[in-house]
């Protein structure tokens, strides 16, 4: 009995020591907590390549750099002892993306992050964007060691800038007032329906635990036949993958994916949040979608914004000359005649560009 007792107390004591030891190698490593020592950023265009070593703290200037539109620009961040980092993007267009960190990876474009399976996602250091739209963005990076409750962050503001356009002499334009319409023939036409998928799961007990969720993400309308559907991820952890079926009962589309938590003494958590792309066909009717009369430079550009949310797949461009009974119509990427005016009319996802000179 006394045996017994002395080996229990022994087998207490080292477990106390054992927990006493981790508890003070924890105390020194969040002392270093993970730095960002540099963030590089470059173009596909040597000769555009921007380096910026961005060792400034919160409050200090934001380095400022620019990109030619349309260029391709990869970011690579230099970060000693991170091993989980999110990227996020503001500006005329935004993304974030978010993972356990993994430096030997090759640079991830938005394609290339976003189609991994949420059970094995991993960040590259290495990211790849597109400067499509000119404007002003701002790139954070964060980064932190899991475990520990500091991080580091660094930002960088990015000017993409258009490329320059030939200046054409005033006394060479003419404006023209024109009507203009898309119109729409009846067709059968693919959609692609987009919604949100987050979900959490952090219930503690003496043992990690895990559940399963089954949601339905989206619902289809009446006249839309079901076509495939993909999910798109953003940010992942401790989490399945995330499995979608449709249910031609209810006309659903329903995500299926597990996700684990700690037990009491580790309490880290699960989650998953991405987005649901859904392709839908449908019947689309025969229409015509007038747009604002406006006046076309000639020789010039003339841009409109199209109405949000247009269908424009297939669409023909009509032009009317207001005070003439001439109309021209043409598919976009087609020219068009209109009174001795040459009309090149592009589609883009928001505008109507007109390009028009003489004859």
């Amino acid at each position: 009995m006394r045996s017994l007792s002395i080996a229990s107390v022994a087998a207490f004591a080292g477990g106390t020591a054992v927990v006493a030891v981790q508890y003070g190698l924890g105390l020194v490593s969040a002392g270093y907590p993970p730095v960002v020592q540099a963030l590089t950023c470059e173009t596909d265009d040597a000769d555009d390549a921007a380096e910026v070593a961005l060792t400034a703290q919160e409050g200090a200037l934001v380095p400022v750099v620019e990109f030619p539109q349309g260029s391709t620009v990869s970011c690579r961040i230099d970060a000693p002892g991170a091993d989980y980092a999110t990227w996020s993007i503001l500006g005329p267009t935004a993304t974030t993306r978010s993972g356990p960190l993994d430096a030997q990876q090759p640079c991830q474009t938005p394609d290339d992050f976003s189609a991994q399976d949420p059970s094995r996602l991993t960040l590259s250091a290495c990211q790849r964007f597109v400067a499509q739209r000119p404007g002003l963005y701002l790139l954070s990076v964060t980064v932190m060691l899991r475990g520990l409750p500091a991080v580091d962050r660094v930002r960088l503001l990015a000017r993409v800038v258009a490329p320059p356009t030939t200046a054409v002499e005033p006394r060479a334009i003419r404006q023209e007032r024109v009507a203009i319409s898309l119109r729409l023939r009846e067709a059968e036409v693919e959609e692609l329906r987009s919604t949100d998928l987050s979900a959490s799961f952090g219930e503690h007990g003496l043992l990690p635990q895990s559940r399963t969720f089954q949601r339905t993400v989206l619902r289809l309308a009446p006249n839309e036949e079901f076509v495939s559907a993909a999910f798109r991820v953003r940010s992942a952890s401790q989490a399945s993958a995330v499995t979608l079926s449709y249910e031609p009962q209810s006309r659903s589309v329903t995500a299926r994916y597990t996700l684990r938590a700690g037990s009491l003494v580790d309490r880290w958590r699960g989650w998953v949040t991405g987005t649901v792309e859904v392709k839908v066909r449908r019947r689309r009717m025969a229409r015509d979608i007038p747009l604002p009369d406006t006046d076309l430079a000639v020789p010039g550009r003339t841009v409109l914004d199209l109405p949000q949310d247009t269908d424009i797949a297939g669409a023909q461009v009509l032009i009317h000359r207001v005070g003439s009974a001439t109309v021209a119509e043409a598919v976009p990427g087609d020219a068009m005649t209109l009174d001795g005016i040459r009309i090149l009319p592009t589609l883009t996802e928001d505008r109507l560009i007109l390009d028009a000179s003489v004859n």
